[in-house]
Formats: structure tokens, sequence, C-alpha cells
């Protein structure tokens, strides 16, 4: 792999990072809804709707896999097809993500759901510039 080839995916990890961060961030915070007063709920309370949490659960797992892949793609440890691999499972996470803030949109919004939504605005930062370095080094191959 080209140097610029390891920046590209470089910037994609750290990107990847950022969105990871801030699912973590959203997953832990109680700042999802605001039903009375100033008091927050977060997404594990008892009576919650538990699909936002189950899909921002396996959206973060999803992220620390694309992670993995893309180091293991940064070293160049996958060839042929299997370069695709990073980019499926970022775009299946950020998928989740979306899924995770358009399930939980029926309710009034705080800061955590915000912060969801900035980590999916990131995963797919990272994927367009995942993307467009996969179409570049398949364009050189050829």
């Amino acid at each position: 792999m080209r140097v610029s080839g390891r920046l590209l995916v470089a910037s994609v990890i750290i990107i990847t990072v950022i969105s990871t961060l801030f699912c973590i961030i959203g997953l832990a915070t109680k700042g999802w809804s605001q039903p009375t007063g100033t008091d927050y709920s977060g997404l594990f309370c008892d009576g919650c709707y538990k699909a936002p949490a189950a899909l921002s659960i396996i959206a973060f797992i999803l992220l620390i896999v694309s992670l993995i892949t893309l180091v293991l793609l940064m070293f160049d440890r996958f060839h042929g097809v299997l370069r695709y691999v990073p980019m499926i499972i970022l775009f299946v996470a950020s998928f989740f993500l979306l899924a995770t803030f358009t399930s939980y949109v029926e309710r009034g919004l705080g800061y955590s759901f915000d912060l969801l939504v900035v980590a999916h605005f990131a995963s797919y930062v990272a994927l367009i510039v995942l993307a467009y370095w996969l179409g570049q080094s398949d364009a050189a191959t050829t």
C-alpha cells in the first residue's frame, strides 16, 4: 500500500474512532429524553422502549469490529475481495446507528440522542473516505 493510501486509511480509522467514542458516550449518558422538568432518562431505564438500546449496542459492536478490520486493512492483511469487508461492516454499523435514533424519535429528544446522530454522521464520513480510497486503489491496480 502506498503512503497516501495508508494516510487515507489512517484518517478513516481516526474518524471511526471518533464515531465509536460518540456512540459509547451516547450509550452511557442519561440525556436521551426529558419527560418532566430536568429529570433525564437513559436508554436502560425501567419501562423504556428496548429497541434503541439493543440497536445502539449492536452498532457499537460493529464499530469496534470495523476498527479491527480497518487496522488489518492498513497493514495489508486483506487482499482481493476481502478488502471490501471493512467498508461493508462500517456501512452496516452506520445503518444500525441510523436505526437507533429513528426508533427513538417518537419521544422527547435529549443530548445523548444528538451524540448518536454525530456518531452516525462520522461513520458515514469514514465510509465515504474508505470508498474513495478503495476506488482509487482498485483503479491503480488495473
